[in-house]
């Protein structure tokens, strides 16, 4: 009996597919509570897919997921809340609040119904934002302070929650390293003080090996394996999963195994150049970037404003773009350019931006390569999309009309896209 009590979440047979793709196939594993658990992967092999099921944001086709003895689908929305958090891989926020009154989001599972937060509640909040170094931020406005910044107030959020478990979707991917061991370094000092277990997806192996006591490793959508960090980081796990030749050694100075890539395995089902155009903006599109190029296709973008997050991964892989100044309307050159762009490309794909008066030409870009025949897809925007008064979503059903297809997220349009070649 104490041992079952011990599992914080038990998956058993988990399955889920994005019409035809099957995204996670039949996954079966167990997760102590006071764990510190990074899921690791290639891109499109299921991570963010396999947290949202964790977090019960999707609901898997076979299968079920147990939370503390319980299935996911008998909690409440708050009931769950109260045992979980969880920390997007995007950590934007269209709303302009203060930081404070974004970390104190987190004690709504405590507040009862038309009551407002208590003493209690607001000592809560200012020991979660001392404990992330918030606290000399709480009157500044969450959209001006930096990505780092931004980051440790969204883990305050969920510390102040006081859930047993906290969720996090790769929270260093957009962070420089003083940033990225900052966080990670909190979330340690959070599992080991407070005995919250931590489950996060992480895109790099060797932060995954210092930092985590247990990896899940998956691939395609299976799990390869599951278990302490130096057994799961083999020569031979990651080569399956990774299909590249490395090295495995330990680092001096931390101590911790770290993994050398030495050469790409090479596969037959490579991309060979594929183009893709991609319309984004607003960072909306900087994950979806970095796994397209480092999965070998050829990516041009725009129209993207000069000095936003797209516009500056995209300017770090040196990717060809259509280029607008900050906060201004689309100019004809420039559309122009996008345009040329999008016509020499084999795909066009357009994130979940939303829309306004300034970006709104981006939209006659997908009509136009619709009209050509060509594959549009876009992401399902789950935000507010139209900043038009309209005249955005009537475009948006003109192109739904014209074949446009949607896409749930990332993961599901890697998927999308290794089917095609």
């Amino acid at each position: 009996m104490e041992d079952v009590m011990q599992k914080s979440i038990k998956a058993s047979n988990i399955t889920f597919k994005y019409d035809e793709a099957t995204i996670i196939n039949n996954i079966t594993f167990q997760i102590e509570k006071n764990s510190f658990i990074t899921i690791i992967g290639p891109n499109g092999s299921g991570k963010s897919t396999l947290l949202k099921l964790l977090a019960s944001n999707l609901k898997p086709q076979g299968g079920t997921i147990v939370l503390n003895d319980i299935s996911l689908t008998q909690y409440s929305t708050k009931g769950l809340a109260m045992e979980m958090a969880v920390v997007p891989q995007d950590t934007a926020i269209s709303y302009d609040f203060n930081v404070m009154d974004i970390v104190l989001m987190g004690r709504n599972p405590h507040i009862k119904r038309f009551s407002k937060e208590t003493h209690h509640d607001l000592e809560k909040v200012k020991d979660a934002m001392v404990a992330t170094n918030t606290w000399h931020l709480r009157d500044r406005s969450i959209n001006e302070i930096s990505g780092g910044e931004r980051q440790r107030a969204i883990i305050a959020k969920a510390i102040a929650q006081e859930s047993k478990v906290i969720l996090l979707d790769e929270p260093t991917s957009s962070l420089d390293i003083h940033h990225q061991l900052e966080v990670l370094e909190l979330l340690k000092s959070i599992n080991k003080k407070q005995g919250v277990t931590i489950i996060a997806v992480l895109h790099d192996i060797n932060l995954a090996a210092r930092y985590s006591e247990e990896i899940i490793l998956l691939h395609k959508g299976c799990l390869v394996t599951m278990g302490k960090t130096e057994e799961v980081l083999t020569v031979e796990a990651l080569k399956k999963a990774y299909a590249m030749e490395m090295i495995i050694d330990r680092n001096p100075y931390t101590g911790s195994i770290q993994i050398n890539p030495i050469s790409l395995i090479k596969k037959s089902n490579q991309p060979q150049n594929k183009r893709i155009h991609l319309v984004c903006g607003g960072g909306t599109g900087k994950g979806l970037i970095q796994s397209l190029v480092e999965g070998g296709y050829v990516v041009t973008i725009g129209v993207v404003n000069r000095g936003d997050g797209d516009w500056e991964m995209a300017s770090i892989y040196k990717l060809q773009m259509a280029e607008e100044l900050p906060f201004s309307e689309i100019g004809e050159g420039t559309i122009e350019k996008a345009h040329r762009l999008a016509d020499a490309a084999d795909i066009i794909i357009m994130t979940d931006l939303p829309i306004g008066w300034g970006n709104l030409k981006n939209l006659d870009i997908l009509y136009k390569q619709l009209k050509k025949g060509k594959k549009v897809y876009a992401f399902n925007n789950k935000n507010k999309f139209d900043y038009t008064g309209g005249k955005a979503l009537k475009k948006l059903q003109l192109l739904k009309e014209s074949g446009l297809i949607f896409i749930e997220d990332k993961e599901h349009m890697l998927h999308v896209l290794e089917a095609s070649v």
